[in-house]
C-alpha cells in the first residue's frame, strides 16, 4: 500500500469565489483557518453561489500579513480585504435551509463587488460566536461549520482524479471540485472508506462521501458548463447519489503542512455510515 501524502491545501476565503493554496494552515472546528468565512449576500439576505452565479469563477485570491486581495481576472479590479472582523451592522443570512447571524462588512466593499457583477449583493463575515452546526444525522457530537455548504473539510485523492480522468475525453483539474485538502498515494476513492485519520499531528474524522452538481461541469476559465464530469459520476453513483470526495470534522486543532503523512487510523464498513 503506497503512503499517503497531502499534497495540497486550499482555502476559499469568501464562499464561491477562487481559493488560495497554502503550504501550512491551522485546523479549526470551523474548516481550515479562514475558510469561508466571507459571503455575499442578496437584498434579501439569501446567499449567493456560484451555481446561479458563474461570474464569480472570476475573482481569484491572494493573501499576505494583513488580508486577502480580491481581483477580478477580466476586468483587472482589485479589492483588499482583512482576515476578519468583530464588530459592525448584525444581520441574520440565509444559506440553504440554516439562519445564520453574521456581521455586514463596511459599504465600500459592497459598493465594489456589486460594481464587478452588475448587480446589488453585501459581502459578511461570519464570527466564532454564530453557531452553525453540522447535520446531527451524520455528526452526532456538536460540530460546527463555516459558510462552507454542510462540513467543515473536504478531502480529495489524486488517485481519485486521476480515475475519474482515465473516463473522460477531456482531462479536468482538481479545481473543479474545489477540496480543502489533496493527497497522493492509495488506491482511487480510498477515502470513501476512511474513519478517523491523522495528518501530521492533526486528527479528523472522515464523514460521507460529498454529493456534486453543476459547479463540477463549470469550466474554471471560461465559466462555460459542459455535461461533465457529472455524466461520468453518474454512471459509477453511490448510493443513488453522484460523489466525489469525502466530507470531514477537526478533531483537535494543530497545524498541518505540506509533505504531512496522512495515517488511516480506522475505516468504515460504508461510505453512508454515520459517526
Amino acid at each position: 500500500m503506497k503512503n499517503k501524502q497531502l499534497t495540497d491545501i486550499i482555502i476559499y476565503p469568501i464562499k464561491s469565489l477562487g481559493g488560495i493554496h497554502l503550504t501550512n494552515v491551522k485546523l479549526t472546528p470551523r474548516g481550515l483557518r479562514h475558510d469561508r468565512r466571507w459571503m455575499l449576500v442578496n437584498e434579501k439576505n439569501h446567499f449567493l453561489t456560484i451555481r446561479q452565479h458563474p461570474e464569480f469563477l472570476y475573482f481569484e485570491l491572494s493573501q499576505d500579513a494583513n488580508g486577502f486581495e480580491i481581483t477580478h481576472r477580466i476586468k483587472k479590479a482589485s479589492l483588499k480585504i482583512p482576515f476578519e472582523i468583530s464588530s459592525g451592522n448584525k444581520v441574520n443570512v440565509k444559506i440553504w435551509d440554516d439562519t445564520v447571524n453574521a456581521i455586514e462588512a463596511d459599504e465600500q466593499y459592497h459598493q465594489w463587488f456589486s460594481e464587478q457583477v452588475g448587480y446589488q449583493c453585501r459581502l459578511v463575515y461570519l464570527p466564532d460566536a454564530a453557531p452553525r452546526r453540522v447535520q446531527p444525522d451524520w455528526v452526532k457530537a456538536e460540530h460546527h461549520v463555516s459558510f462552507a455548504d454542510a462540513y467543515p473539510y473536504l478531502i480529495v485523492g489524486e488517485s481519485t482524479l486521476a480515475d475519474l480522468n482515465s473516463k473522460l475525453e477531456e482531462k479536468i483539474t482538481m479545481q473543479r471540485f474545489r477540496p480543502n485538502l489533496v493527497f497522493s498515494g492509495g488506491e482511487p476513492y480510498d477515502e470513501f472508506l476512511w474513519k478517523d485519520i491523522a495528518i501530521g499531528d492533526g486528527l479528523m474524522q472522515c464523514i460521507k462521501p460529498c454529493t456534486r452538481c453543476i459547479v463540477t461541469t463549470m469550466n474554471p476559465e471560461t465559466t462555460v458548463a459542459g455535461k461533465e464530469p457529472l455524466k461520468t459520476l453518474f454512471k459509477q453513483r453511490i448510493n443513488d447519489k453522484m460523489v466525489f470526495g469525502e466530507n470531514a470534522i477537526a478533531i483537535n486543532g494543530d497545524e498541518i503542512k505540506i509533505g504531512d503523512e496522512i495515517v488511516v487510523k480506522s475505516t468504515k464498513q460504508s461510505p453512508y455510515e454515520p459517526i
